[in-house]
């Protein structure tokens, strides 16, 4: 997904019109680049900001971590949107919430791009 695809996904998955996506910039893309350090430290244990993890800044920008990832981008900045609603619309975004930790807790599981840990404990074999 690109990152124009993600902030559109999130004017749907939040009941807005993509006509109205200025009355939400730049707080979406702030809270897509928060989202995407997230996911970045999990994989890599590196912020936005080091070289191979520059912030968002053109909506023709792709996220550098695997596809499966994307979608949780969204999600991210739906739960942000929501959040920021009296409780009823908060309650709509743990949905959106929990998905993101979903990801963000299966790259942590996995090792992110180094892969799972083997021989934690550095036992011969």
């Amino acid at each position: 997904m690109t990152v124009g695809e993600i902030k559109n996904e999130i004017m749907f998955q939040t009941n807005n019109d993509v006509e109205d996506l200025d009355e939400f910039l730049p707080y979406l893309l702030d809270y897509i680049n928060e989202g995407y350090d997230m996911l970045v430290y999990a994989w890599c244990k590196e912020h936005l900001g080091a070289d191979d993890w520059p912030r968002f800044t053109e909506d023709t920008a792709v996220p550098a971590l695997p596809e499966w990832t994307h979608r949780a981008l969204a999600d991210y900045g739906t739960w942000l949107v929501y959040r920021n609603g009296n409780p009823q619309k908060q309650e709509r975004g743990l949905p959106f919430r929990a998905a993101f930790m979903d990801v963000l807790s299966k790259i942590t599981a996995s090792g992110g791009k180094n892969g799972p840990v083997k021989n934690f404990f550095n036992i011969p074999d």
